[in-house]
């Protein structure tokens, strides 16, 4: 009895011992299954990152117009495919040339491209243009991996997906002022108007008047012009170069003592902006107004359009991003108006804000402008305004740093950008107009014009970058030192002598690294 007790007892073990082991096998079969999802996750991440950066690369514009073409954008999602497909050792079913795309990369009804592999088990999503953005690219690669053990339980396979999304990058050459509208006979591009005298340097305030280092150019895409033969003179310290053609007799200084040509047309560069989703709004009475970031549908007007606003009141900007829709834009006439406590400059420089960053980490104010709208700063009579903007060094992912006045490419209007004042003559401040950080236009045969009317510092600390550049001189008295700033001899050779001597003429565009946007690689991305 004891002994058939003892049979049946290691029969029950038995059994239980196989049903733990074939639960144990599964486990085991499962996490096998499971780590090679894991480590196929991986290089599917990594396949969506490299097609995303090879296809941002294609959104660089080849030449020195704004916007993506066609073929830009059909190169864009056919590099994105190929090199996400190979990244999972597949082969396109449409082939690998991309220099000729087949029809079908460009973007369907839908805004996307798909495309597959013959020889492994992948799908490739593209989208170009991605989250309403030009500049960038959304790669989504679904791979389905084989299960081998988990089949018995009647899985064969699992989707790991991924996605990347990158941005074409930028050009990032150093520019003091850069016209950069389409190549030669395509008209004049950087202007002059000869009445007045006007100054811009590249930055290095003379320590390289013999030898300039490439930094802070001044160059024109097409035609350097100056209309009006008038006594009236530019003096550019630093690098000038044009590419069809020029008018040099209103240059009366330029370190080299030549004018170079341009090898060939430089492209513009492809620096980004986004939205603010919040409402802009002001807060505040006279004597301090307050302007909250945000999107603006309404022209904004200083004093104009402020309740109660006066040429003789101070308006504080908030820092953030600034965004005029819908037309509107941004007009100053009168009044102290800053990114600042005060309203006025900070420091011996003032070349910083000590308001908080925006809750996006914006640290500075950037406008930007679209459908028509554009920038004004103007005298009135005597009560010219007090201007001094700070762009930001830190900006949300996709927006490009240092800009102080964003121009998009969809905007219609031929003058966006214009600054005419004169600090020096105001009654309520006697500040100079100041801009610390980059101007740039990407419309289109757009002009961006600048006057000098003050010998105070430059009204640009940065880069002035737009299709059209118009530097209007501003009626004042040439200084005798100018002439002396030429130096004796050929640049490079010990006859290279005379010093730098700053001329006191009306101060335009004075290159400063510091509020320049800083390379971040043709392509990158974006999170």
């Amino acid at each position: 009895m004891h002994e058939l007790s003892r049979r049946r007892k290691r029969a029950q073990s038995l059994v239980i011992v196989a049903l733990s082991a074939t639960a144990l096998f599964g486990i085991i079969a499962l996490g096998l299954d499971a780590g090679r999802l894991y480590f196929q996750r991986r290089d599917v991440q990594n396949a969506a990152d490299a097609g995303a950066l090879a296809g941002a690369q294609e959104l660089l514009p080849p030449d020195g117009n704004p916007g993506h073409t066609t073929a830009m954008i059909s190169k864009a999602n056919c590099q994105a495919a190929l090199y996400a497909i190979q990244g999972v050792l597949g082969t396109p079913t449409d082939g690998t040339n991309c220099a000729s795309p087949a029809p079908n990369y460009l973007p369907n009804g839908s805004g996307f491209i798909n495309e597959t592999a013959t020889d492994v088990p992948v799908t490739v999503t593209v989208w170009t243009p991605s989250r309403g953005n030009g500049n960038e690219i959304h790669v989504r690669v679904t791979y389905n991996v084989p299960l081998t053990f988990a089949a018995v339980i009647g899985f064969t396979n699992s989707a790991v997906v991924a996605d990347a999304f990158a941005h074409g990058g930028f050009y990032n050459n150093q520019y003091a002022v850069f016209g950069f509208q389409a190549g030669p006979g395509g008209g004049n591009t950087v202007i002059f108007d000869q009445n007045g005298y006007a100054q811009i340097d590249n930055g290095n305030n003379g320590a390289d008047i013999c030898n300039p280092n490439g930094q802070g150019r001044v160059v024109s895409n097409s035609k350097w012009h100056a209309p009006n033969p008038h006594p009236g003179w530019l003096n550019i310290n630093g690098v000038f170069e044009h590419l069809s053609a020029s008018d040099t007799h209103a240059v009366r200084t330029y370190w080299y003592q030549t004018v170079n040509p341009v090898p060939v047309q430089e492209p513009a560069p492809n620096y980004e902006a986004t939205v603010n989703p919040l409402p802009g709004s002001v807060s505040g009475s006279s004597p301090t107004f307050h302007i909250h970031a945000g999107t603006f549908l309404n022209t904004l007007s200083i004093p104009g359009s402020i309740p109660g606003g006066k040429a003789t009141d101070t308006y504080i900007f908030d820092n953030g991003l600034y965004v005029f829709a819908n037309g509107a834009s941004f007009n100053i006439t009168g009044g102290i108006v800053s990114n600042t406590s005060t309203g006025k400059p900070l420091g011996a420089l003032g070349a910083y804000s000590d308001l908080p960053p925006a809750a996006d980490g914006t640290d500075g104010v950037e406008f930007i402008f679209d459908q028509g709208g554009g920038f004004s700063a103007s005298t009135s009579g005597n009560t010219s305004p007090s201007v001094f903007f700070v762009a930001p060094n830190r900006v949300p992912s996709g927006v490009t740093h240092h800009i102080a006045f964003f121009v998009r490419e969809t905007d219609t209007n031929a003058s966006p950008w214009s600054e005419t004042i004169d600090g020096t003559k105001g009654t309520y401040g006697n500040y100079p107009f100041q801009v610390w950080g980059t101007v740039f236009v990407d419309e289109a045969n757009a002009t961006a014009t600048i006057q000098a009317v003050s010998t105070n510092p430059y009204a640009v600390e940065g880069e002035l970058i737009a299709p059209r550049v118009s530097l209007m001189g501003g009626n004042i008295a040439n200084e005798p030192t100018i002439i002396a700033s030429v130096p004796n001899g050929t640049p490079g050779t010990p006859g290279c002598t005379g010093g730098y001597h700053d001329n006191l003429a009306g101060r335009l565009v004075q290159y400063n690294q510091a509020y320049a946007p800083q390379f971040r690689g043709y392509a990158y991305l974006v999170k």
